[in-house]
């Protein structure tokens, strides 16, 4: 997956994984602004384009034989048929710091250009909140696949039915 990546500032750093078969690539504050009372926006200093074009070439490689001649057969994927984003999230140690990331997990759309930023709620002031340098998030590409919603009368009842909110009696 090809991830180009602008550096909007120089102190800017470009994600890294901490360990090579970790899942997601960290982040860091290059900026810091309270925009009100205890809301905290950290801007990471980067923007991002996901080349499509480039990560997805051809799937398939097909050997056809015509008259004694192989010729190489490529399929494909549309990338219109999908949607790419950078996911945040918050780092796994965020407890330590009496933060929140204001929407769990920051969406980043494929077609956003601007600097990439996060708004934490800072829940617990006896704690301290992170700072310009921290690492404080890890980004991960998402995928969503178009959805045709169809409205039906009747569903079918599924394994669960409609039990939720803790019916599986896992604890």
């Amino acid at each position: 997956m090809r991830v180009y990546v602008k550096k909007l500032v120089p102190e800017a750093r470009i994600p890294e994984k901490a360990n090579e078969n970790d899942f997601c690539y960290d982040v860091w504050a290059v900026s810091e602004e309270e925009v009100s009372p205890g809301v905290w926006k950290y801007g990471l200093g980067l923007a991002f384009q996901i080349d499509k074009e480039e990560s997805f070439p051809a799937i398939q490689e097909h050997i056809v034989s015509t008259n004694g001649v192989q010729m190489t057969e490529n399929h494909f994927i549309n990338t219109d048929s999908f949607t790419l984003s950078i996911d945040l999230r918050p780092r796994s140690s965020i407890y330590k710091t009496g933060m929140i990331l204001s929407n769990c997990e920051a969406t980043i759309d494929e077609g956003y250009r601007g600097e990439v930023a996060a708004i934490f709620y800072h829940v617990k002031p006896e704690l301290p909140r992170y700072k310009v340098g921290d690492k404080l998030g890890q980004i991960k590409i998402g995928i969503t696949f178009p959805i045709e919603f169809e409205e039906k009368e009747r569903l079918d009842n599924g394994t669960r039915g409609k039990k939720g909110f803790g019916s599986s009696g896992v604890k």
